[in-house]
C-alpha cells in the first residue's frame, strides 16, 4: 500500500468517520476562505460595486467548478470501490483517465466561457454600476480555470484512495498564497475584483505545482509525464455513468443559486450585495455538512467494494446524528445573530437590513432536512447511484426552489425573505425523493461493471 492509500473498511466506524472527515472539514473550510478573504479584502478596499461584481461572477464560477467536481466525484467513488475490492490495475486506469479528461474539459470550458462573457453577464442581470468589476473578475478566473480543475482532480483522486490529509495541506498553501496576493493586488495596487481573481488563480496554480512535485516524489500511481495522459474507454464509461449525474446535480444546484442571485439583482444593488454576503456566510456554515457528505461517499464506496455494505450504512446513521446536532446550532445562530454575522463584511445599514431578512427565511433549511439530504446523498454517491442524487436535486433545486423564490420574492412581495424561504421548502422536496429511492432498495445493487 502506497503512502496515499488508506483502507476505510476496518476498525471502529466512529473513529474512521471522524479521523477521515476532520481533514475534509479543514480542506473545505480553507477552500471557503478563498472567496471569504476575497470578499473581505474587496469590501474594505474597493466598496459596494466591487462586492456586487465579485458576488455575481463568483456564483457563476462556482457553477462551472461544481460541474467538474461532480465528474470528479465519480472518480472518487470508482477509485474507492476499486481500492476496497483490491483492483489496483483498474484504479490506476481510473486515475489516468480522470486526469486526462479533466484537462481536456478545462481547455474547453476556458474557450467557451471567455467567448460568452458579455452574454452571460447580461443574462445574470448584472447591475450597470457593477458591470466593469464583474467583467474583470470573470475574465481572469475563466482564463485560469484549468489550474482550479487540476487541483480538484488531485484532491478527489487522493480522497478516493483514502488520503484526506494531503489535499488539506495543498489547499492550505493555496489559501495562504491567496491572502498575501489579495493584499498586494487589491489593497496595494487597488485592482478591485480583478485583483482578487488574479490572486485566486495564481494561488491555485502554485498549489498544483507543489502537489505535483510531492506526488512525483512518492509511490503515487501516476507520474504526470505527457505519455501517461491517456483515456481508457471502458473506464471512461464507468466514470461517465457515475460522474455525469453528479456533475448535472452540481450544475443544477448552482443554476438555481445563480437564478436566486438574479432575483436579488432585480431587487437592487443592496439586495445583490446582501444576498451575496449571506451566501458566503452560508458556505462557511454548510461546510462541515458538505465535508461529512463527501467523506461518507468515500467510506461507503470502499466498503461497497469490499462487500461490507452494512458497515457503510452504519456510517450513514452516525453521520446523520453528528450533522443534525451541528445544523440545529447553526439554525439558531442564523435566527438570533443575523445582523452580527453580516457585520463581519459590511456596516452599510441598508445591506444589513436586507441580509437579515434573508437569513430569517434561509436558516430553517438547517432544521433536520439538510442533514438528512446530505446523508442520503452521500449514501447514494458511495454506492454508485449518482442518478438518484441528480433526480432528487433536480426536483428540489430547479422544479421547486426556483419557482418558489420567484413567487415569494416577486409576486408575493416578500423580497429577499422570499428567496430565503424557498430553501427549506425545496430541500424538503429533495429529501422526499431520496426517501422514495431508499424504500425502493435498488441502491444496494452495484452500478460499476467490474464489481458486478
Amino acid at each position: 500500500m502506497s503512502k496515499t492509500e488508506n483502507k476505510l473498511t476496518e476498525g471502529s466506524i466512529t473513529k474512521t468517520l471522524v479521523v477521515f472527515s476532520l481533514p475534509f472539514i479543514g480542506s473545505f473550510l480553507l477552500q471557503a476562505l478563498y472567496s471569504v478573504v476575497d470578499l473581505l479584502i474587496v469590501s474594505h478596499f474597493a466598496g459596494t460595486y466591487s462586492i456586487s461584481g465579485l458576488n455575481i461572477v463568483a456564483q457563476l464560477t462556482d457553477m462551472v467548478l461544481c460541474f467538474a467536481i461532480g465528474f470528479l466525484s465519480g472518480a472518487t467513488v470508482l477509485i474507492a470501490q476499486y481500492l476496497g475490492a483490491g483492483k489496483k490495475e483498474d484504479m490506476i486506469k481510473t486515475i489516468q483517465t480522470s486526469f486526462t479528461f479533466i484537462l481536456m474539459l478545462g481547455v474547453i470550458v476556458t474557450v467557451v466561457m471567455l467567448a460568452l462573457v458579455h452574454p452571460v453577464l447580461n443574462l445574470l442581470q448584472t447591475p450597470a454600476e457593477s458591470y466593469q468589476e464583474a467583467y474583470r473578475y470573470y475574465v481572469v478566473v475563466m482564463a485560469g480555470v484549468i489550474f482550479i480543475f487540476m487541483y480538484n482532480a488531485i484532491a478527489s483522486i487522493l480522497r478516493g484512495m483514502g488520503d484526506s490529509k494531503h489535499p488539506m495541506f495543498f489547499v492550505l498553501i493555496a489559501t495562504v498564497s491567496n491572502i498575501i496576493l489579495d493584499l498586494i493586488f487589491v489593497g496595494g495596487f487597488q485592482m478591485g475584483a480583478g485583483g482578487a481573481a488574479l490572486a485566486t488563480v495564481i494561488a491555485q496554480a502554485f498549489s498544483v505545482v507543489i502537489s505535483v512535485i510531492y506526488l512525483k516524489k512518492i509511490d503515487f500511481p501516476f507520474d504526470f509525464r505527457l505519455s501517461s495522459f491517456r483515456i481508457d474507454r471502458k473506464t471512461l464509461r464507468n466514470l461517465m455513468r457515475l460522474g455525469i449525474p453528479s456533475a448535472f446535480q452540481n450544475t443544477i444546484l448552482n443554476v438555481s443559486l445563480v437564478f436566486l442571485i438574479g432575483m436579488a439583482n432585480i431587487l437592487g444593488v443592496y439586495a445583490s450585495a446582501a444576498v451575496g454576503i449571506a451566501a458566503k456566510i452560508n458556505v462557511i456554515f454548510i461546510l462541515p455538512n458538505v465535508a461529512l457528505h463527501s467523506s461518507l461517499a468515500t467510506i461507503v464506496g470502499q466498503n461497497v467494494g469490499a462487500g461490507k455494505l452494512e458497515r457503510g450504512v452504519k456510517t450513514v446513521r452516525l453521520e446523520f446524528l453528528i450533522s443534525a446536532g451541528y445544523s440545529l446550532i447553526i439554525c439558531a445562530i442564523m435566527w438570533f445573530f443575523s445582523k452580527e454575522l453580516l457585520q463581519i463584511f459590511t456596516n452599510d445599514p441598508n445591506t444589513l437590513q436586507v441580509g437579515a431578512q434573508y437569513f430569517k427565511g434561509h436558516c430553517w433549511d438547517y432544521f433536520v432536512v439538510m442533514p438528512l439530504a446530505y446523508c442520503l446523498g452521500g449514501l447514494y454517491i458511495g454506492t454508485g447511484h449518482t442518478m438518484y442524487v441528480a433526480i432528487a436535486n433536480l426536483c428540489g433545486a430547479v422544479i421547486s426552489r426556483m419557482p418558489l423564490a420567484y413567487v415569494f420574492s416577486q409576486l408575493a412581495g416578500f423580497g429577499v425573505l422570499g428567496i430565503g424561504i424557498a430553501y427549506p421548502i425545496s430541500t424538503t422536496v429533495t429529501v422526499t425523493v431520496y426517501l422514495i429511492f431508499l424504500v425502493m432498495g435498488k441502491w444496494k445493487e452495484s452500478t460499476v461493471e467490474e464489481l458486478r
